[in-house]
């Protein structure tokens, strides 16, 4: 069986994500493309597998992992069990490079995630309302696209890269501590990697992908952070009392940082709240 669905979004008012075609087959057969397709292409497995070309690599398809593919990509693709159920979604968009770049997510690889999970339901989601939901119109499958990858950017693991949820709570003890002891003017790299015994190096690159932002940079926007605060609720404490409290060693520092991430003197935020 091979249900499938083509949506035609209006030229009039193009969409800034839009689903092409949208289905699920369940007797996948072999392709092979070496032109790769002209739009941009989503492929999971269902159930059963299927070995997956990519470049000069090959990839088991299990349930719990798909494939981005950008145009013009190179691919194939055939069973390795007896039936291979897929499911897949073609789709473009006037935005949808800007989408996919803001999300880290511009790229043709293959993503694996928890079978069990949010993720692997996503298409299925949207194929259920596109048959039996009469309403559904093409906002609805634009906005549900997005949502798709934003589930895909939350869950996914990108060529063995771990997923941001998962970053997330691997520095979540770290994040902790900062939290109570971001006073201390004494933090520095090598203290934050001794609380998750990591080397500093790998430490930054997992502060990188989760934040965009080294450790340092996360600790000083804390630090600006919890100030706000305290210029706000604790009115009886000086710019320089309040620098002291939140880790600054030096009056000027802290206000050249505030005034450069917030863009307002510390005295002059204050005033304004």
């Amino acid at each position: 069986m091979h249900k499938r669905f083509e949506l035609t979004p209006s030229t009039a008012q193009p969409f800034p994500l839009f689903i092409g075609s949208i289905g699920h087959h369940e007797e996948q057969e072999k392709m092979i493309r070496p032109q790769g397709l002209p739009f941009f292409h989503w492929l999971q497995t269902h159930s059963g597998e299927g070995e997956f070309t990519l470049g000069e690599k090959k990839y088991r398809l299990t349930k719990g992992s798909g494939v981005l593919l950008l145009p013009g990509t190179p691919h194939a693709y055939s069973a390795l069990s007896e039936f291979w159920c897929t499911q897949y979604v073609t789709f473009g968009g006037n935005c949808v490079e800007t989408i996919l770049s803001t999300m880290d997510l511009l790229v043709s690889a293959v993503f694996r995630w928890d079978e069990e999970g949010p993720l692997q339901l996503e298409l299925a989601r949207i194929l259920g309302k596109l048959d039996s939901d009469m309403e559904y119109s093409d906002y609805d499958a634009s906005a549900d696209l997005y949502y798709f990858f934003i589930q895909l950017k939350r869950h996914g693991q990108m060529n063995n890269r771990i997923s941001i949820r998962n970053q997330m709570l691997h520095l979540q003890p770290l994040l902790d501590w900062l939290e109570a002891d971001y006073g201390n003017p004494d933090i520095g790299l090598e203290q934050m990697a001794a609380v998750l015994a990591k080397t500093p190096r790998h430490l930054n690159t997992q502060f990188q992908h989760a934040f965009g932002l080294s450790p340092y940079a996360y600790l000083i926007m804390l630090r600006l952070r919890k100030s706000k605060e305290m210029l706000i609720s604790q009115r009886e404490k000086t710019i320089t009392d309040i620098a002291v409290c939140v880790g600054f060693r030096d009056t000027s520092h802290f206000v050249a940082s505030f005034r450069k991430q917030i863009g307002l003197t510390p005295e002059r935020f204050r005033q304004m709240n």
